[in-house]
């Protein structure tokens, strides 16, 4: 990624060519609420740009981080979610 160039966050149906992401757009992608995005930013479980007053999220490295720090828990029949 070039850090020379500022490339705006991506329309809210997907990243852009960067994998650039506002706050809503991870939201969006991640399929949690917008307040649940401003916490974990704040407690520091997202990874996260900011420019000025702009906040950016690149989301390989959200996905990276989230996997790394977090996991699927299993259940008894071997797949995720409730029983």
């Amino acid at each position: 990624m070039r850090h020379d160039v500022f490339t705006p966050p991506a329309t809210a149906t997907g990243p852009n060519a960067d994998g650039v992401l506002t706050r809503v757009e991870l939201a969006q992608h991640l399929r949690i609420s917008l307040r649940t995005v401003e916490e974990w930013q704040r407690e520091g479980a997202l990874p996260f740009i900011k420019i000025g007053r702009v906040v950016l999220f690149h989301w390989p490295d959200v996905i990276a981080h989230l996997r790394k720090h977090y996991f699927v828990r299993r259940t008894r029949n071997g797949k995720g979610g409730q029983s």
